[in-house]
Parts: C-alpha cells; structure tokens; sequence
C-alpha cells in the first residue's frame, strides 16, 4: 500500500510539474503574440529623391546607392558654396566626382565623407560616380 502511495503522489506531481510547464509556455506565447511588433528597417529606395532646395544652406547630405544619387540635383544660387557630405548606402563602392572643381572622392560601403563644391555661375554642374556612370549614376549642380 505504501508503494502505491508513492507512485501515486510521484504521478501528481509530475502532472502538476507538466500542467505548470504547459500553462507557462501557453502564458509566454499568448504574451509574446500580443507584444508590439518591433520595427524594421526601411526599405532601400530603387530611385532618387527629388530634387532639393539648398539654396542658401552651408551643408547638405546626399546618399549613394547602387547606381544612383538620392537626392541627384541639388538648387542652389550661383557661386553658392556647400559643405556636401555624400554617404556611400550602397553595397558597392562608389566615387563622388565633380572633374570641373577636383573633386573625386572614394566612397566604401558604408562610408561618407565631407567635400566642399561650389555652384556654378549659371546653368549645372554635373556631379558622377565614376564606376557607375554609364549606368546613370549621375546628379547636377543647378543653378536656379
């Protein structure tokens, strides 16, 4: 009678181990199905940005993607001087290149850097990445 009552009271409670196991997980799940779901990130844009008013801006930041600049014309004034910094959002590497001002800067995945560009006195200026020309990756400088 005495194993019986072992095994019996063993029996409850790995029932009540078992019941407690099994209502937790059900509890963390219910939790976890009604927890606020966490962000993600942002899609890569497949085109550039419109163009953007600098006009009168010191600085401004432009993104390089693969095969475009966003935003890819710049309006500013004549002779308007910019701190440009141009951040590489691409996986390839890419250049900032302005040939009529020197400019030509290298730009590794995930990288930026700052240039100084001047607008010119009328008309565009165009800006390139070297490697990816022929594939339109090309902005301006425009004057308005």
């Amino acid at each position: 009678m005495r194993n019986r009552t072992v095994i019996v009271a063993v029996l409850l409670a790995v029932g009540a181990l078992t019941t407690a196991c099994t209502t937790s997980t059900s509890t963390a799940a219910a939790t976890s199905s009604s927890a606020t779901p966490t962000a993600t990130t942002s899609p890569i844009p497949t085109s550039p940005a419109p163009p953007a008013d600098v006009t009168g801006k010191s600085a401004f930041t432009i993104d390089a993607y693969d095969n475009f600049f966003s935003p890819n014309t710049l309006n500013g004034s004549a002779g308007q001087k910019l701190n440009l910094t141009i951040t590489n959002l691409g996986a390839a590497t890419h250049t900032f290149t302005i040939s009529s001002e020197g400019v030509d800067v290298l730009l590794a995945p995930g990288t930026s850097q700052t240039v100084e560009v001047t607008f010119p006195k009328s008309g565009s200026t165009q800006f390139v990445c070297r490697f990816h020309e022929s594939m339109g990756m090309v902005g301006q400088l425009q004057v308005q």
